[in-house]
């Protein structure tokens, strides 16, 4: 571990998880499961990418039950990194209303995850089809639950995984995987047998 407690502000991602170890482990240390659904995830942007290539942001819309609408400001750069969210009740009519202000859909994937809570520590268990399964931790208040990163970590047995601070989409390119490439949204359709079963 490479001083990972001074990143309090920030989720960590865990690479690599054996999902099934996982659980057990989670639900041994008295973690409650909130969630277990598949997401739809799409990111939008103008034809020519401005928003991404130009403005380092990233426009995404959550389905997961609710619709949440995320604005990635310095996208690029997990270290200032900041998010605007809100939610919305019905996805068709905030897809027409970003289409209409030139924003469509340049990646869209459905994605497993599975949730736990330990208090006021948030974990969220993701796996994307072109990946393996990575841990999602908010560690905001990981000191009030009485623990630190790397005994947090020991306690679930993932001491040995590579602990990232980074988007999915740049964990995608460790593995050499371009995210809007491999989930490009004119390709959705005819591939949403990518969901993989968690």
């Amino acid at each position: 571990m490479n001083n990972l407690n001074e990143y309090k502000e920030y989720e960590i991602k865990i690479l690599e998880v054996d999902v099934n170890s996982l659980i057990k482990k989670l639900e041994e240390i008295g973690a409650k499961k909130v969630y277990d659904d598949v997401r739809t995830i799409i990111a939008l942007d103008t034809e020519d990418n401005l928003f991404l290539n130009q403005k380092d942001k990233l426009i995404r819309i959550t389905d997961e039950g609710s619709i949440k609408v995320t604005m990635h400001v310095h996208q690029s750069q997990p270290e200032i990194k900041e998010e605007i969210k809100f939610k919305t009740s019905r996805l068709k009519e905030t897809m027409d209303f970003f289409h209409e202000m030139g924003l469509n859909p340049i990646s869209k994937v459905r994605v497993p995850r599975i949730s736990y809570e330990l208090g006021k520590i948030d974990f969220d268990i993701d796996c994307f089809p072109a990946i393996p399964p990575v841990l999602e931790i908010d560690i905001e208040h990981i000191d009030q639950e009485g623990y630190t990163i790397d005994t947090l970590l020991k306690k679930l047995g993932l001491e040995n995984n590579k602990v990232v601070i980074m988007g999915t989409e740049d964990i995608h390119k460790i593995y050499d995987i371009d995210y809007f490439e491999v989930y490009k949204a004119d390709s959705f359709d005819k591939e949403n047998e990518n969901v993989k079963k968690i």
